[in-house]
């Protein structure tokens, strides 16, 4: 018997075969596939923390849970087994702190992966000389992101880790922005996942200095609580607060 964690919905049912879960009650699956070349076929899964990316995001729940039998285990994000009880649900500030204590042994920064920043709800909307520089470079390098972040961070854990924080932050951001810039706003998510890879130190598709991140402009006014957006090659602006209101505009 092994402890693990579940992801579920709010009303704890599974975001992705819509069954319905309740606290304290074995489940037993009588049609369980043993077979190892299956990766989304019957039976229960779970994970450990490492493997939260594939499914969490901050409008998700976190059960503790025990599974028994001999399970398959594909990766760290997919893990299947016959039998399981969901215990307890895991706060999100402890699920946060689960985390961190990951964050080294998997080689990026987990904790930040299902808790990203949203840089709307910083509501700050003062722009200076220092952030019209970092939008300057970031304009520079911009075009380069969504090959370069793809190509070094790698398929497995990089499409999940775009998947958490696309599912956390997107809704928001994207919807917010939307219109015609939309695909400038979605490099920036790019820029802010590939910052949460402190350990590459090279960066694919792309000219910089070794162990400096190219993309860290975008990353700096993203933490400030400022969003990029470009819709046609030379008019920027920056988006700040819960309406993304454009609190900067011209040609850089």
């Amino acid at each position: 018997m092994q402890t693990l964690y579940k992801v579920l919905n709010r009303d704890m049912t599974s975001p992705f075969q819509s069954f319905q879960y309740r606290k304290r009650k074995w489940y037993h699956c009588d049609d369980f596939d043993t077979n190892p070349n299956h990766d989304c076929s019957n039976g229960f899964y779970a994970t450990d923390i490492d493997g939260f990316p594939y499914s969490f995001n901050i409008h998700r729940a976190v059960y503790e849970c025990r599974v028994k039998g001999d399970g398959v285990e594909f990766n760290q994000f997919k893990r299947r087994y016959p039998n399981i009880i969901i215990d307890r649900e895991v706060p999100h500030d402890e699920v946060r702190r689960l985390a961190a204590g990951w964050n080294n042994r998997v080689g990026y920064k987990l904790s930040e992966v299902l808790f990203p920043v949203n840089p709307l709800l910083l509501d700050v909307r003062e722009v200076n000389d220092e952030h019209i520089s970092l939008l300057g470079n970031w304009a520079s390098v911009g075009a380069s992101v969504g090959d370069s972040v793809g190509a070094s961070v790698g398929d497995s854990v990089g499409a999940s880790v775009w998947d958490s924080v696309r599912d956390s932050v997107w809704a928001s951001v994207g919807a917010s922005v939307g219109g015609s810039v939309r695909g400038s706003v979605w490099d920036s998510v790019g820029a802010y996942c590939g910052s949460l890879f402190p350990n590459i130190t090279n960066w694919q598709c792309i000219n910089h200095a070794f162990g400096e991140y190219p993309f860290q402009p975008c990353v700096d006014l993203w933490r400030q609580g400022f969003v990029p957006s470009c819709g046609d090659g030379k008019i920027w602006r920056l988006h700040a607060g819960r309406d993304a209101a454009i609190v900067w505009e011209g040609k850089i």
